[in-house]
């Protein structure tokens, strides 16, 4: 037996031995939907947070902190994923601005990161404007593996058998691919799991980030026996939006100490209070429930100590974690190839007439409902925000169809501080009203002093949203990550005769096997010819189970 492959059986005993004897971290494991992605295009993952010791879904983190980060270590991405039950799945869109590179993927909860470490384990992925570009990264790839295959390195871990069924082994462009799953434990028994799973074209496949689950609990295993636990971890937010309330003045009636919060979207789609206690020191957090019911910006507005004058300060978990990655190694855990897994010869791909047509219309689209404008309450804010300007209509008939308008503009006025000349009627301005302004030379209201009198239109007081949000007492942050779905395109849009040239024909995160350990897939290809990689994880919906598997199957032209 090879020394590694005995030390790895060595490890494995002493985790599962002495597990309560250890400082438990989590680590996150990421299941992309294909490894290669072109500008303009949607990355679908699904994360797995383990406990590092016994690979068992964490419960200690219910945030993803997750950052993609480009070719020249600057950060392209950052938003946050509710996880729940120790699964997070989600989507980033890859802007058309995205330089041709390989970038990573980090993916932080409360309970990955500590203070001092000296390493971190990016996801990697590769990014292009067009598909020929591929070539120049994958042909100088070599394997990352130290050649242990899966029935010796897991022995101890007895990982979840799978096995994928086809109807057929060849399939036309515009036809249904049917597939059986079928699920077992080491010994054969029948397993009910939740399966994640992506259908791709294999030339989107890029091997460096092909590192496997069960490869990752190996690497990972290693890493705990080979290092010491930091106990300190980084602060990182188990909700979306945490920080703290002080008083910018100080009262004998009221402290930053068990005061409460208001948090609601923009919408107020939930229709109802939701009241986050402040601790003895002021400090806060959103739990992920609340965010999780509500929009992708959160607004927050203190509903007690009013007379303590309370402000909002936020945290920034993502500045925490871009400290540790500072001063920390990016490094990759070996992928172990699986026996039954396929094998690419990578010699032979064939990018000839490959590049995608990119519509700008649906581009645009798609992007303009993902980053919405000025929302309605801050429109709401904006029309009342006249209540705090100076300016000001009086009574007085202006000749020209109007009333006059009073300090909006400086220096313009119809009553220039001569008391003795009050005006007929104060009220407020109107919004897209036209007023009368005029301007003199002297303090005496006198037609001989006229300097300029114009007709102009009152848009109000030109605050931004921020200046509006502080004037009502509401501070805003951002929450969870809105959900997007996959779409999978239907007879009738393929009635149209427009060209389907979908490359990732499925994404499924939430497949589960019946009591028999099986389950049914069906698959519409589109009309691309190549052949295609089936690539899934698994985990025991009783247990801590793990499992993987992966099988590819050809499409041709349907003429």
């Amino acid at each position: 037996m090879k020394a590694s492959k005995l030390s790895f059986i060595i490890i494995l005993s002493i985790l599962y031995l002495s597990v309560d004897q250890i400082s438990a971290r989590d680590f996150t494991h990421v299941f992309l939907s294909k490894g290669v992605y072109e500008t303009c295009e949607d990355l679908w993952f699904k994360c797995l947070v383990l406990e590092d010791s016994t690979f068992r879904l964490s419960d200690k983190a219910h945030t993803a902190f997750v950052e993609i980060v480009n070719p020249n270590d600057s950060v392209v991405w950052k938003e946050k994923y509710p996880v729940v039950n120790g699964e997070c799945d989600g989507q980033i869109y890859i802007g058309d601005d995205w330089e041709t590179g390989e970038y990573r993927m980090y993916v932080s909860t409360r309970n990955t990161l500590g203070s001092t470490d000296s390493v971190m384990f990016p996801k990697r992925l590769l990014i292009v404007k067009e598909l020929p570009e591929v070539q120049d990264f994958v042909s100088t790839w070599s394997k990352e593996s130290d050649k242990l295959d899966s029935d010796t390195v897991f022995r101890q871990f007895k990982p979840l058998k799978v096995t994928v069924e086809l109807d057929s082994t060849e399939y036309h462009t515009r036809s249904t691919v049917k597939a059986r799953v079928t699920v077992t434990d080491f010994y054969g028994n029948p397993v009910q799991t939740k399966i994640a799973l992506t259908v791709y074209d294999r030339l989107y496949n890029y091997p460096l980030g092909n590192l496997g689950l069960l490869s990752h609990c190996y690497g990972q295993a290693n890493n705990i026996a080979q290092s010491n636990i930091d106990s300190k971890n980084v602060f990182l937010s188990d909700g979306p939006v945490s920080g703290r309330l002080v008083a910018k003045k100080k009262t004998k009636e009221f402290s930053s100490a068990g005061q409460f919060i208001n948090v609601f979207d923009f919408s107020n789609t939930t229709g109802s209070l939701n009241i986050v206690e402040t601790s003895e020191d002021g400090d806060f957090e959103v739990p992920s429930d609340i965010a999780s019911a509500l929009g992708w910006e959160l607004l927050l507005k203190p509903i007690s100590g009013q007379k303590m004058k309370p402000k909002l300060d936020f945290e920034d978990s993502f500045a925490s974690i871009d400290k540790v990655r500072e001063h920390s190694e990016d490094v990759y855990f070996p992928n172990i190839h699986l026996q039954d897994s396929v094998s690419y010869n990578l010699d032979s791909l064939d990018f000839s007439g490959r590049r995608i047509v990119k519509l700008e219309e649906i581009v645009v689209k798609g992007h303009a409902g993902r980053y919405p404008k000025r929302n309605k309450l801050i429109g709401y804010l904006d029309s009342i925000s006249t209540l705090h300007g100076n300016a000001w209509v009086c009574g007085c008939p202006a000749g020209h169809g109007t009333t006059f308008l009073n300090d909006y503009i400086p220096g313009y006025t119809h009553h220039p501080g001569n008391e003795s000349y009050q005006p007929v009627k104060r009220s407020l301005p109107v919004k897209g009203k036209s007023y009368t302004v005029v301007k003199y030379t002297g303090g005496i209201y006198h037609v001989d002093k006229l300097v300029d009198i114009k007709i102009i239109e009152y848009t109000g007081p030109r605050y931004s949203d921020e200046e509006l949000l502080r004037m009502n007492g509401l501070w805003k942050s951002k929450g969870f990550y809105p959900k997007h779905k996959f779409e999978i395109p239907t007879e009738g849009d393929w009635a149209f005769e427009m060209e389907d040239k979908r490359n990732t024909l499925l994404w499924e995160t939430e497949l589960i096997t019946d009591p028999l350990g099986k389950a049914s897939i069906e698959i519409k290809t589109s009309d691309i010819t190549s052949s295609f990689i089936i690539k899934g994880i698994c985990r025991a919906l009783e247990g801590h189970n793990l499992g993987e598997f992966d099988i590819m199957f050809n499409v041709i032209s349907s003429n």
